[in-house]
């Protein structure tokens, strides 16, 4: 089943196919970023810093930096997701961070 990303709101916005899927996809299937390293940190499709998974939100942190991404992962083509999302978790820390911006394809 898809693992649903939420924006602070708790509105689904993007998901994964696991939880160790290294690409992130908007909600028609279309890869949309990736985490290229060993942590939470999202890429967009140029390389440059997209959001944070925070436990079950897809954020922007308030108080992030670039950081060099050399490699992405292969685009796997477009995917459809599985099952329906269930309810988000809490989220208290909305301070530090700010939605990100998802563009879907028409």
């Amino acid at each position: 089943m898809s693992v649903y990303l939420f924006d602070m709101g708790g509105r689904p916005v993007a998901f994964r196919r696991t939880w160790s899927d290294p690409h992130v996809f908007d909600l028609d299937g279309h890869r949309i970023a990736c985490l290229p390293w060993e942590d939470n940190e999202v890429v967009d499709l140029d390389g440059h810093y997209f959001g944070t998974i925070v436990d079950d939100r897809l954020v922007r942190r308030n108080d992030w930096c670039e950081r060099p991404c050399v490699a992405l992962p292969d685009d796997p083509g477009p995917v459809e997701r599985t099952g329906q999302p269930s309810a988000p978790h809490y989220f208290p820390n909305r301070f530090a961070y700010q939605d990100v911006r998802v563009h879907h394809h028409a």
